[in-house]
């Protein structure tokens, strides 16, 4: 073996050159390696970089979306606000004039927005990146006057719709909005069937066709109370039915009492409670009564007056005078040329007089008579007038909607026993009572003025509708605001409730009323609304007086108590109707464009 180390120390040294060899062919690839590295970490900084600056941008962007949203909801905001503000002073401006001018001077306002929309915009002080402020502005104003007689909606008789578009730009973000607006001129009271600014208790079994409203609590009771000679009833009738809307305060004010059940708020009832008479969910609406616009009824009535003196007499003195007993003198003597004014009615010349005198005494009853049923111009009676049916068969103005017939005392109007309708076609404004019994067809808005007052321990009536048939005149219907209580008594006493003919009337008190539908059958298309507490009460079936005792006998297909609502009141009385003193306002859902 000794000649083997050679061979092998030379085997080693190859092979220590052949690494070092390939050790300096590899050089330089650390660097490449570092290099490639470096490049790696570059490109990823750089989208870290370019993600971060585009998410900074697209928050820049997304915030200026934003604020220009707000811009544009805000420049709306406070276009409704100058609107509603501009139009209150146009009413208060025209309190005095006709309801035909108030709507030309409404017009004319908004004409004015739409040919000046620059006065409509809204700024911040949110600077942009050129150092200015953003600004939103009204784009377009667009109204309408909805005026149309086939629509179920009573607000279009008497209203405008606007449509109002903005455009706000921040930082070159624009935005555009758009919303409507639906403003009216007129009562709230004129939209329901029936309601009260307190308290609505409806108990029994009454049809109801429109909405109701209730300022205060909603009542539905299944049992009617009555009394019938002095003696207190109850009577379970549990079939009510409401075929319009219920306007409440809330789910806590509509209460229901039932026979069985006891006393549930609406909230505490499920869809499963078994309850004849429930309101459908989506048809009780909530109405905060700080939005009903209510009427005042003396300064309405002095309002037509001072319109009836072509906007001369001052409010003030006018109720004053009405106060004072003395309205009719202070009108003609301070207004005469203005107004007819015809003397006191004498008792009828003996038609067989045909002496000289006579015939004198004839001609100027007649003429007396001609002015009271025929006037030609506004007219004040000082002193009580009986419409009877016979020598006084009615009023008829030709234009009634430009002049009003103002009786300074009470009013009768009694046709009982005749099958001749008194017709009254004149917007009237009574100082007194008024009482309406008979047959009677209406054209025709009537005031009546005298406050509640106590005869002994009742409460005495302002209004007495007794015994009596109201129909339209020519389609109308009559519409009576009293100030005083109003009593509805002895319709259709004990007849089958689907012969009764319904009063063509609306009603207004300032004070409590209290409704039956038992003995009597109340049939009603308009509409009926108290400021105080209004209570119905109403049974279902043939109702009978058998030796003294009042009997029902169930029959639901004969409702006692019928009430239906009439949308023509809008535009049949629309001179005549009292005057809100400020704008109803209701805004739409905003629209992005």
């Amino acid at each position: 073996m000794p000649g083997a180390g050679p061979s092998i120390r030379h085997e080693r040294v190859e092979n220590w050159k052949g690494f070092a060899g390939r050790l300096r062919e590899e050089r330089g690839s650390a660097l490449v390696l570092v290099m490639f590295i470096v490049l790696l970490l570059t490109i990823l900084g750089l989208s870290v970089l370019t993600a971060a600056v585009g998410g900074a941008q697209r928050t820049e962007t997304r915030k200026n979306d934003v604020q220009s949203l707000h811009l544009a909801e805000k420049t709306l905001d406070e276009a409704v606000a100058y609107i509603t503000a501009g139009l209150n002073k146009t009413i208060q401006d025209n309190v005095v004039v006709s309801q035909t001018e108030l709507e030309k001077a409404i017009e004319l306002f908004l004409k004015n927005l739409q040919d000046d929309q620059n006065i409509l915009h809204a700024s911040t002080n949110l600077l942009q990146s050129d150092g200015g402020k953003a600004l939103g502005v009204i784009t377009s104003v667009d109204y309408e006057n909805n005026n149309d007689p086939t629509s179920s909606l009573p607000v279009s008789y008497l209203s405008y719709r606007l449509t109002l578009n903005s455009q706000a730009e921040v930082n070159g973000v624009v935005r555009n909005l758009s919303q409507v607006m639906v403003i009216d001129t007129f009562l709230d009271f004129l939209n329901y069937t029936l309601g009260s600014e307190r308290n609505l208790t409806i108990n029994g079994s009454p049809y109801i066709k429109g909405n109701i409203y209730a300022g205060d609590n909603l009542t539905i009771s299944d049992t009617a109370n009555y009394s019938y000679r002095g003696v207190d009833h109850t009577f379970y009738s549990k079939l009510f039915q409401l075929e319009g809307e219920a306007h409440v305060q809330s789910l806590q004010k509509l209460i229901y009492q039932d026979r069985f059940l006891g006393k549930l708020s609406a909230d505490r009832i499920t869809p499963t409670t078994d309850m004849t008479g429930k309101i459908p969910s989506d048809k009780v609406k909530i109405k905060n009564h700080r939005s009903f616009v209510e009427v005042d009824v003396v300064s309405s009535f002095a309002d037509k007056v001072a319109e009836a003196a072509g906007g001369l007499a001052l409010r003030s003195e006018i109720i004053n005078n009405v106060q004072n007993g003395t309205l009719g003198e202070y009108l003609i003597s301070t207004y005469g040329a203005i107004f007819d004014h015809p003397e006191i009615l004498p008792p009828k010349p003996d038609p067989a007089d045909t002496t000289e005198a006579g015939l004198e005494a004839q001609e100027a009853y007649d003429e007396i008579v001609k002015q009271l049923t025929k006037p030609s111009r506004s007219l004040v009676y000082e002193g009580d007038l009986t419409l009877d049916g016979i020598e006084l068969a009615g009023i008829q103005y030709a234009n009634k909607d430009t002049n009003w017939y103002i009786i300074d005392g009470n009013l009768k109007i009694d046709n009982s026993g005749r099958p001749t309708p008194v017709q009254v076609k004149a917007n009237i404004l009574v100082t007194g009572k008024v009482e309406i019994r008979g047959n009677v067809e209406f054209d025709s808005t009537i005031f009546a003025l005298q406050q509640a007052s106590l005869t002994g321990a009742e409460e005495e009536y302002t209004t007495i509708v007794e015994d009596a048939s109201i129909q339209g005149l020519n389609d109308k219907e009559l519409v009576l605001i009293s100030q005083g209580p109003i009593l509805i008594n002895r319709l259709a006493a004990f007849t089958n409730a689907s012969l009764a003919k319904p009063l063509e009337a609306f009603f207004y008190t300032d004070s409590d009323a209290l409704l039956y539908g038992v003995g009597s059958v109340f049939s009603l298309s308009g509409g009926f609304f108290a400021k105080g507490n209004l209570t119905i009460n109403a049974v279902r079936g043939a109702a009978t007086d058998k030796d003294g005792n009042f009997l029902v006998s169930q029959d639901d297909s004969q409702i006692r108590f019928n009430a239906s609502y009439n949308n023509r009141v809008f535009t049949d009385q629309k001179a005549g109707l009292p005057r809100v003193q400020s704008i109803n306002i209701s805004v739409e859902e905003l629209q992005l464009k």
